[in-house]
C-alpha cells in the first residue's frame, strides 16, 4: 500500500518547447514523492525519451490525438482523422474551438480515483485548433482538486477572452510561472485573486552545465559575442535588435550575435543581414540539439523581447555564468538581480541600444556578473516546495 498522491497531468505532446522541457524537469523531480500518471494527447516529441521510468503514460485514443498533432501527422492516422482534423481546423478558424474540442474531449473515457489532476498547457486563442487540456481536466476527470499551470503572461499572449476566463474560473487552483505571471492573470480575471498562485519553471541544470561542456563553440577572442536563443518571431524583437547592431557596428564596436533557433521570421531575417551586409556580424545557426555550447563561451545572452512569461533560458544562461541583458518583460526584474545577474532594460529600441552599448563600454560590467553568478548554486529547491504547497495543502 502507498499513502503517496495519486497525480495525473495532462499535456498535448512531447515535441521541444518550454512547456514540455519544464514538465519533463517536473516530473523527473516529483517522481518518487507522488504517483504520478502522465496522459498525454499525443506520446510523441523530443523530450518522450526523458520521461521517468517511474511515471505511468496514457496516451488519447485516435480522435484526441488530434489536438496534439499536426494535419501532416494526422495522415499517419489514417484518411479518416486527417480530413475530421481538417474540418475541425476549419470549423475552429471560422467560428472558433469551442465545439471541436468538445466533441474530441468527450470521445475520450473518464480518467478515475486522482487526488490531483493537472491540466500543464494553457488555453489557445478562442481561433486556434490547439490545446484542450484544460477542457480535458474539466470535463474528463474525476479528482478531488483540479489545478491548472499558465505558462504566459495573459494579458499579452491573445488568450485572454470569455470563454477562457470562464474555463479558469472552474479550477480550485491556477498556478502561473512568476510573480508577475499571477498578478497579471488576477488582473484580467479577479474572481481567481485568491486561488492563483506561481511556481516557478524546472530546470535540469546538472544536465545543462554537463551538455555546455562537452563541445563549446569558441568564439573569435577580439569580438564581443552576443547570443540569443529564440524562435525567431515577431515578439522576441529580433527585428528591432538588427538596426541596433547596425548601428553599434557604425560606431566601430566589434560585435558579432548568434541567432540559435528558427521560426516565421527567418526570411525576413536573413533579407534584413543581407540587405545591411551584416553577414559577418548577425550569424543565424539555426535551432541546435545543443544550444548551451553556444551560449557557455559568449560574453552576454541577449533577450530583446517585446513580451515573455518567465523565459527559461534566463535561468539556464545563469547556471551557465552567463549575464543576460533583457527587456522589462512581466517577469524581468523578479528573475534577475540587477548589476549582479544581468541588466533589465526598458522595452524600447533606444534603451536597449543603450544598454547594449553601455556593457560595450564597461566590460568590467560583464566581469563582476560572471563572478557572482560562478558562485551561486542552482537547484529546483523553491519550485518544488512552491509545486509541492499546492498539492499537498
Amino acid at each position: 500500500m502507498t499513502n503517496r498522491k495519486k497525480i495525473v497531468i495532462v499535456n498535448n505532446n512531447l515535441v521541444t518547447g518550454g512547456v514540455q522541457k519544464s514538465l519533463v524537469n517536473l516530473l523527473n523531480e516529483i517522481k518518487d514523492k507522488y504517483e504520478v500518471t502522465l496522459f498525454l494527447f499525443s506520446n510523441t516529441g523530443e523530450y518522450k525519451k526523458s520521461i521517468p521510468h517511474q511515471v505511468k503514460v496514457i496516451e488519447a485514443n485516435p480522435f484526441l490525438k488530434l489536438l496534439g498533432i499536426s494535419q501532416k501527422q494526422s495522415l499517419k492516422e489514417g484518411l479518416l482523422h486527417y480530413f475530421l482534423r481538417s474540418l475541425l481546423v476549419l470549423w475552429t478558424k471560422v467560428f472558433n474551438n469551442y465545439y471541436p474540442f468538445k466533441f474530441l474531449v468527450l470521445t475520450q473515457k473518464k480518467l478515475k480515483d486522482f487526488d490531483i489532476a493537472i491540466s500543464y498547457l494553457h488555453s489557445s486563442n478562442d481561433k486556434l485548433f490547439y490545446g484542450g487540456c484544460n477542457e480535458f481536466v474539466l470535463d474528463r476527470t474525476e479528482a478531488k482538486k483540479r489545478i491548472a499551470f499558465v505558462h504566459c503572461d495573459y494579458l499579452s499572449y491573445g488568450g485572454n477572452t470569455k470563454k477562457n476566463k470562464e474555463i479558469y474560473k472552474k479550477f480550485d487552483v491556477v498556478a502561473t510561472v512568476s510573480n508577475g505571471c499571477r498578478e497579471n492573470l488576477a488582473r484580467a480575471i479577479p474572481e481567481l485573486i485568491t486561488r492563483t498562485v506561481y511556481v516557478r519553471n524546472f530546470h535540469n541544470y546538472k544536465s545543462i552545465v554537463k551538455i555546455a561542456n562537452e563541445s563549446p563553440i569558441v568564439y573569435p577572442s577580439n569580438f564581443f559575442n552576443i547570443v540569443t536563443v529564440a524562435r525567431l518571431s515577431p515578439e522576441k524583437g529580433i527585428i528591432r535588435t538588427i538596426y541596433i547592431i547596425k548601428k553599434l557596428l557604425a560606431e566601430n564596436y566589434r560585435i558579432k550575435w548568434h541567432l540559435i533557433g528558427d521560426g516565421p521570421q527567418r526570411a525576413e531575417i536573413e533579407r534584413l543581414i543581407k540587405t545591411h551586409s551584416l553577414e559577418e556580424n548577425i550569424i543565424l545557426h539555426g535551432n541546435q540539439d545543443n544550444p548551451y555550447k553556444y551560449m557557455i563561451s559568449a560574453d552576454i545572452f541577449l533577450l530583446p523581447s517585446f513580451h515573455e512569461a518567465a523565459p527559461m533560458v534566463i535561468d539556464e544562461s545563469k547556471c551557465l555564468s552567463l549575464p543576460v541583458i533583457t527587456t522589462n518583460t512581466i517577469s524581468a526584474k523578479e528573475m534577475i538581480k540587477e548589476n549582479k545577474e544581468g541588466f533589465v532594460c526598458n522595452n524600447n529600441e533606444r534603451d536597449l541600444y543603450k544598454e547594449i552599448k553601455k556593457i560595450l563600454d564597461n566590460p568590467d560590467l560583464i566581469t563582476k556578473c560572471k563572478d557572482f553568478l560562478k558562485a551561486q548554486s542552482y537547484t529546483n529547491k523553491n519550485s518544488l516546495e512552491q509545486f509541492s504547497q499546492i498539492i499537498d495543502n
